[in-house]
């Protein structure tokens, strides 16, 4: 048996690919199956979507959360208008024109030809593409936004604004020690993709001080031979709490 384990593998991995065993459960494998582990029982959850794109993480989301409430952010005018598009009719998905950072305002957003590449911060060495054109955007805080639209709780904030979650996360601290975010997913760049990126370790301490905890970090991806970037996911030590009793009351192994 190992031996035609090993064939197998052997054929597919020439192929560019490989086969690692399958663990029904598994955490810091997937971290849209990890999200929905931490909600099980809520089914409407309420999901911030921060540097939305076009919706690719507005697909993601629905597919496994279909009951969700969806608030999606995107600065760039003619990839909002995209953005918006791709989502009208989604039941449950609300679009907005506007970049989300520490204060409110407006911004100079830096428009890459390789449009998930526009950012607030400018290129550095390993960034791709070109910047096409500068735009003044509104910015707005996520602690505002929260307490304009009277919502009370996010159970996932996704942040993917290359470089720039540092900034959303200070503009969400209101909510952050009201322990009112359940969840944190985003991207973190320890490349020189950007100038001003914030160092890993004050990013880490100003989650764990507002309460937060890293479930775990998922796909390493490489530039020039080192770590660039890669996904991670937070979780608020309440949310954790209150998840781990109701799991043990109704026997569910975690």
């Amino acid at each position: 048996m190992n031996k035609a384990i090993q064939l197998i593998r052997s054929l597919v991995r020439s192929t560019g690919y490989d086969v690692k065993r399958h663990i029904p459960g598994e955490r810091g494998v997937d971290p849209f199956q990890d999200m929905c582990f931490f909600l099980q029982g809520v089914k409407n959850p309420t999901i911030f979507d921060v540097g939305a794109n076009i919706g690719q993480s507005v697909d993601g989301f629905k597919k496994i959360f279909p009951g969700s409430a969806i608030h999606s952010f995107e600065p760039s005018p003619a990839i909002y208008a995209k953005l918006n598009e791709h989502c009208n009719g989604l039941e449950g998905v609300k679009t907005w024109n506007a970049g989300v950072g520490s204060r409110e305002g407006a911004l100079p957003f830096l428009e890459n030809s390789v449009s998930v590449m526009s950012s607030f911060l400018a290129p550095s060495k390993t960034c791709w593409g070109k910047i096409e054109k500068t735009t003044d955007v509104k910015v707005i805080t996520l602690d505002s936004f929260a307490h304009e639209q009277n919502i009370e709780y996010i159970h996932i904030l996704k942040s993917d604004t290359q470089g720039y979650d540092f900034e959303v996360f200070k503009g969400a601290e209101g909510l952050m020690r009201q322990n009112k975010i359940g969840m944190l997913y985003f991207e973190f760049i320890f490349s020189d993709q950007y100038k001003d990126l914030p160092p890993f370790d004050e990013v880490f301490r100003f989650l764990s001080e507002r309460n937060f905890v890293l479930v775990s970090i998922y796909k390493a991806h490489i530039q020039r031979n080192i770590l660039s970037w890669t996904d991670m996911l937070f979780i608020n030590v309440d949310y954790h709490q209150r998840f781990q009793q109701t799991a043990a009351a109704s026997t569910v192994k975690v």
